[in-house]
């Protein structure tokens, strides 16, 4: 946003590239986090911290390196899913690490 005259908040909100732009990318997010963990096992899902796209591949985001592996395995039944309820076709499914904070 170019420096100058301060926007009205009501402005912000009803802008798509703004606020609003950034809840819904934000509930897109939380949608896609969730349809990722019901495609894995319940001991997995609970590991799952997020979810995002990135081009034609899938960032998942687990709290462990252990649990990384357990997603890198069942990778194929994530694309499967995400291809049949949100016609999602996957290259790739990326899985990272993030530790408990």
């Amino acid at each position: 946003m170019a420096r100058g005259k301060p926007r009205l908040i009501k402005d912000l909100l009803a802008d798509r590239g703004g606020l609003a732009g950034i809840v819904d990318r934000a509930a897109a997010t939380d949608r896609l986090s969730r349809r990722v963990q019901s495609a894995l096992p319940a001991e997995i899902s609970e590991h799952i911290l997020g979810a995002n796209l990135s081009g034609d591949s899938l960032v998942v985001i687990v709290d462990g390196a252990a649990w990384a592996a357990r997603v890198r395995f069942e990778s194929g039944a994530i694309r499967r899913v995400l291809s049949e309820t949100q016609d999602i076709d996957l290259a790739r499914v990326i899985v990272r690490v993030r530790p408990p904070i």
